[in-house]
């Protein structure tokens, strides 16, 4: 059996049969260090082709691994950003990326979960309209039906403020946002997913920042709580300091 599963090729999908047990020490080389599976049986579910397009590793690589490689002499792979969206179901499977969607997640999870404790609602607004929904931004233009002019919205603005006149004290959304804007910065996204608020103002403003301070507060400290693993993986490929 160790022969044969030398010889599958790296990404193969396998199912296997055996007995959960705890190592004398903790495994090396693993993202699962503290148990290991005696296999008993192993099945070939879905047998990959022998060369990846990208190697997982590679992909995982930070720059300041291949920097510090080459100061050594040594040439790691570096895997650049087109490759990467040609082969994304591969890319997507370093666990930087696993981080990134799972912690994302938790951030919608976390802003949703907050404000219906705030007795806030959530909304759905529409994301095909007549014209610009907030000034300030460029929209992508298209035809609609029976060559109706429209665009995709920049915003849900305009629907928050109607959703508020209509006696609902305050709203929240989560959905996608558009944005036509010809800038070419890291700051700037054609495409994105909003985090938007709208509440009334009973008598201050400070209303609004306390909502605001308690919602950021929140979300930071069950990140930190709930996804180390996540964070951990992200700032290994991506170092950064907070």
């Amino acid at each position: 059996m160790v022969k044969y599963a030398t010889s599958l090729s790296k990404e193969s999908i396998v199912d296997i049969e055996g007995v959960v047990s705890i190592p004398e020490k903790p495994i090396t080389g693993s993202t699962q260090q503290q148990v290991e599976v005696q296999i008993s049986k192993l099945y070939c579910v879905n047998r990959a082709v022998p060369t990846l397009p990208i190697n997982i590793e590679d992909a995982a690589r930070s720059k300041v691994e291949i920097e510090q490689a080459l100061e050594k002499g040594e040439q790691l792979v570096r895997v650049n950003q087109d490759t990467r969206l040609n082969f994304r179901i591969l890319d997507m499977r370093t666990p930087a990326n696993q981080g990134i969607f799972r912690i994302q997640c938790q951030v919608e999870n976390i802003f949703r979960q907050f404000l219906l404790s705030e007795r806030f609602v959530g909304i759905h607004t529409p994301k095909l309209i007549a014209g610009s929904s907030e000034g300030g931004s460029v929209v992508f233009r298209l035809v609609y039906k029976g060559g109706v002019p429209a665009c995709l919205a920049q915003s849900p603005q305009l629907h928050k403020q109607m959703a508020i006149c209509g006696d609902f004290s305050c709203v929240f959304e989560i959905g996608p946002v558009f944005r036509a804007e010809d800038s070419f910065t890291h700051r700037h996204l054609c495409e994105f997913t909003g985090l938007d608020v709208e509440m009334e103002i009973k008598e201050h403003y400070s209303e609004v920042m306390d909502i605001v301070d308690r919602l950021f507060v929140a979300m930071f400290d069950s990140l930190n709580e709930n996804c180390k693993k996540e964070l951990e993986a992200i700032g290994k490929q991506y170092p950064f300091e907070l």
